[in-house]
């Protein structure tokens, strides 16, 4: 029987389901963590009938994908902030839209302003982005479709090795040969040339990749920002061209390359997913903390909260970074030595710093008529320039200093959305980078509000009115991201999307199929394949895998 179908439709027979149960245990699996992923492999194993169980230390559900209330009236999207990577099949399997979930399109891809008065705005429509690339380079506005088409094909390759357990590479056993094959089959389709394109864009940096097909300096900013955009690296640093890819893998409504606010923020996306979750017989607790993960004769047997509670259960599921899992909830000497020393050497840096901003009114933006504005108002308002402007600001975090001229990527999700905000009120949510890795150890609390100064002075460049408008500010940076999210060194990818740590290496090699070391314990989250975003894959990809060793044990 296909496993995955089983998940979806809840097919494991009232008998197979009993002999599951046949154990001294209170529930057949425990998920430590409720971010989405955790929710949503809930939500699949539930489907199955299987007694699970949710334990969120927090108050709140969603881990990065969450909606908080930090002033009177307002909803902010504390973290995470628009939508894109979650697939059609998650959202249909999860019955996402009939729990709630509303998605608002943006109206373009990018505005960018430059230093000189000039700007892009690029929508999807052919012809606006054509006459819009056209004032800088004629070659590039004929480029333009063909490099969008030409990373649809890669994207298109890569797709559905997104829903597929990776291959434990070079080992030999009859499962791990089978699921090389499916992989190879997979690729069945890369010629010559395709092979080509795939290793280049799993390979250069987004600088090399983008200097190859375009000459105007003012489209290279606007594509380059998704090669760097979470990642601890600037544009020349080798590997971004994947991180371009991979922000580019996501779509809404079956147009590719989409993204989409979430009406209720993204903590909407979350609560959708629990929703379904407890539909189907999950229990979610909420400020349960667990202090450490049950670990008998090398099997997982359940999890103790730190007040000393124990709850039993036949698998566990971490949805928490790798490191917090091995390092904080499981004992070292449980683990195999090069296991240890893998994930102690496992990437996990970040320059991000969040900034929330609550507006009195819109901003302004200087040089745009009004029905421009109004679409600009619904992109991804850029501060950044060049590659150069990005490049810089990466080396000020990589020589200890944080960004004298901050990168952003920011929207304005109340322009679609009213439950955000009071009327008349807006939010600006900006995602930037960079600080030094090292700002992860300590709060640097006087240091993130200049940074913040200098990211608000940067937009209220070309949209005047900004400054007066703010009327709250929040400021997130990585100590804040890593002490109360869990997001190690306030990596929002949980973990660096590294060639070295995508597909079988992530997070480590030998251990990429969502299962660990100790029996029975299980990774889900986004330390895992495919990696980060608002994806709900993680999960659907590790319940198949628990399913089919709990269908396995049951046959025993």
């Amino acid at each position: 029987m296909n496993l995955l179908r089983t998940v979806v439709k809840g097919q494991l027979t009232n008998s197979t389901t009993a002999i599951l149960r046949r154990v001294p245990a209170e529930y057949d699996v425990i998920v430590v963590g409720g971010g989405h992923n955790g929710l949503a492999a809930a939500a699949y194993l539930g489907r199955t009938g299987l007694k699970t169980l949710v334990l969120e230390r927090r108050d709140v559900l969603g881990g990065a994908a969450v909606s908080e209330h930090p002033w009177p009236g307002y909803t902010v999207s504390t973290l995470s902030y628009v939508l894109s990577l979650m697939p059609p099949e998650v959202i249909r399997e999860l019955e996402l839209h009939r729990h709630g979930l509303t998605l608002y399109p943006l109206a373009a891809d990018y505005y960018v302003p430059f230093p000189d008065g000039s700007h892009l705005l690029l929508t999807k429509d052919a012809a606006q982005a054509k006459a819009e690339i056209g004032k800088f380079s004629k070659k590039d506005a004929e480029t333009w479709p063909v490099f969008s088409d030409y990373l649809a094909k890669i994207a298109r390759l890569v797709r559905p090795l997104l829903l597929m357990t990776p291959p434990a590479v070079g080992a030999k056993s009859p499962s791990d040969l089978l699921e090389l094959a499916r992989f190879a089959w997979k690729l069945k389709r890369l010629d010559v040339k395709s092979t080509g394109d795939f290793v280049k864009v799993m390979t250069l940096s987004v600088a090399e990749l983008l200097d190859e097909w375009f000459e105007s300096p003012q489209v290279k900013a606007a594509r380059c920002v998704s090669g760097a955009i979470g990642t601890y690296g600037g544009p020349s640093t080798p590997g971004t061209a994947y991180v371009l890819l991979h922000h580019y893998i996501g779509e809404v409504d079956g147009q590719m390359a989409e993204w989409a606010f979430v009406r209720g923020g993204t903590g909407a996306v979350s609560q959708a997913i629990a929703d379904d979750a407890r539909e189907h017989g999950a229990e979610i607790r909420t400020g349960a903390r667990v202090g450490r993960i049950l670990v008998e004769n090398g099997r997982s047997v359940g999890v103790a909260l730190i007040d000393g509670t124990e709850l039993r259960a036949r698998a566990v599921v971490s949805n928490a970074h790798p490191k917090i899992t091995f390092c904080e909830l499981v004992e070292s000497s449980q683990l195999p030595p090069d296991f240890v020393r893998a994930i102690d050497r496992y990437k996990t840096r970040s320059g991000t710093v969040k900034v929330n901003l609550a507006l009195g009114e819109l901003p302004r933006f200087e040089g745009l008529a009004p029905e421009d504005s109004a679409t600009a108002a619904r992109s991804f308002i850029q501060l950044c320039d060049s590659m150069e402007y990005l490049e810089h600001a990466f080396d000020d975090a990589k020589y200890g200093k944080p960004s004298a001229a901050p990168y952003s990527d920011g929207v304005i999700p109340t322009v679609v959305d009213d439950s955000l905000a009071p009327r008349g009120k807006h939010l600006m949510s900006c995602f930037t980078q960079y600080v030094p890795a090292s700002w992860s150890q300590a709060p640097h609390r006087d240091e993130l509000e200049a940074y913040a100064d200098r990211v608000v002075d940067g937009y209220a460049r070309f949209a005047p009115n900004l400054k007066a408008a703010v009327e709250q500010r929040q400021v997130l940076g990585p100590y804040d991201m890593e002490q109360e999210y869990g997001l190690v060194g306030g990596n929002i990818m949980h973990g660096d999307l590294t060639l070295d740590q995508l597909f079988s290496w992530r997070p480590v090699a030998g251990y990429a199929d969502y299962r660990t070391p100790i029996k029975g314990l299980y990774l889900c989250g986004s330390g895992t394949h495919p990696g980060g975003g608002i994806s709900g894959i993680n999960g659907r990809n590790a319940s198949r895998e628990i399913l089919k060793d709990l269908k396995r044990s049951a046959r025993r």
